[in-house]
């Protein structure tokens, strides 16, 4: 069974034949992708989402196990590169948070440009992985709101060699997934967390679906807001990599839910210290006073004129 849900997502996610839909050709992609009310990717503005202070969706932190050492094998699909978990190889686990019970890593595979925005900014890659509900088959996964569950990495070129850490152990395998449908590359051990945000515990979530036909709307999504760093040396092999076209991210769909925000997400939002409040409040009370005191002067010296006595000069300080 665990077979037959890789083979599935493969066909109903992120690796139909090329020849069954384009990313030149939304509007004709099969399924709910063109009718659905829940679609992904969106732009998810900070200001609207919700901060979780009091843990009622987002209970307690994020957990990961076992995404230090994974079996994996790469594959040019036509639409992507994708590196899915071997049969019968144990399979990383992701759970808490806004998750209601164990996920299970399936595949994981990327987007240039992102397929998701913040604030209306785009990166120039985004990493997905793939998790399935632990103990539900194929057919149930799909059919349920909570079945996938899919973390989105942003990240961001930087130059330097400190940059080439976390696609490092994508790169030798890069030349051999150029061509369309060349098949999987022999399978490798992954360090996973090598490409893990800079803090996994700051992101947002909401509830969304497939960025790729059929577009099920069964995802909770786990979208990471600190982007990991990658180089610019790595990030220009992906304009060789043959997808039907330089890129492949689905376009922005409308953004009609709620959206929660992780309070180590939160956190990042500068805010005035007590001591800047007060001084601003200061300085709010002083300049009030001298207009007032301004405004005073000027009438007695209207009152003076007035009776033929003589006027003195208003200050401001």
């Amino acid at each position: 069974m665990w077979m037959l849900f890789v083979l599935f997502l493969a066909a109903a996610a992120v690796c139909t034949a090329s020849e069954d839909w384009s990313y030149d050709y939304e509007t004709k992609w099969p399924g709910v992708c063109t009718t659905g009310e829940k679609q992904s990717p969106i732009n998810i503005m900070s200001r609207d989402a919700i901060v979780d202070k009091l843990g009622t969706h987002i209970k307690g932190p994020l957990v990961f196990r076992g995404y230090g050492s994974v079996n994996v094998s790469g594959a040019n699909t036509g639409h992507t590169l994708k590196w899915t978990l071997e049969e019968d190889e144990p399979s990383p686990v992701v759970s808490g948070g806004p998750l209601r019970g164990n996920y299970s890593f399936v595949q994981f595979h990327l987007h240039w440009l992102s397929e998701h925005a913040i604030d209306g900014m785009k990166y120039p890659m985004e990493i997905h992985m793939v998790h399935m509900k632990t103990g539900l088959t194929a057919e149930e996964a799909v059919e349920r709101p909570d079945g996938i569950v899919v973390i989105g990495i942003l990240c961001q070129v930087h130059s330097g060699e400190e940059s080439e850490f976390a696609l490092g152990e994508l790169q030798p395998s890069l030349p051999k997934l150029i061509e369309r449908s060349v098949g999987a590359v022999p399978p490798t051990v992954l360090d996973l967390t090598r490409l893990f945000s800079p803090n996994m515990q700051s992101f947002y979530t909401y509830h969304g679906s497939l960025t790729t036909p059929l577009c099920q709307e069964v995802v909770t999504w786990l979208v990471m807001d600190k982007p990991l760093i990658i180089s610019d040396t790595q990030y220009k092999l992906f304009s060789k990599v043959d997808v039907g076209g330089i890129d492949n991210y689905r376009s922005l769909q409308a953004n009609n839910r709620v959206i929660y925000r992780s309070l180590a997400s939160s956190s990042s939002i500068a805010l005035p210290s007590t001591i800047g409040l007060l001084a601003s409040l200061f300085h709010l009370s002083s300049a009030m006073t001298m207009v007032f005191s301004k405004g005073v002067c000027t009438l007695v010296n209207i009152k003076k004129k007035f009776f033929g006595h003589e006027v003195k000069e208003c200050k401001s300080d």
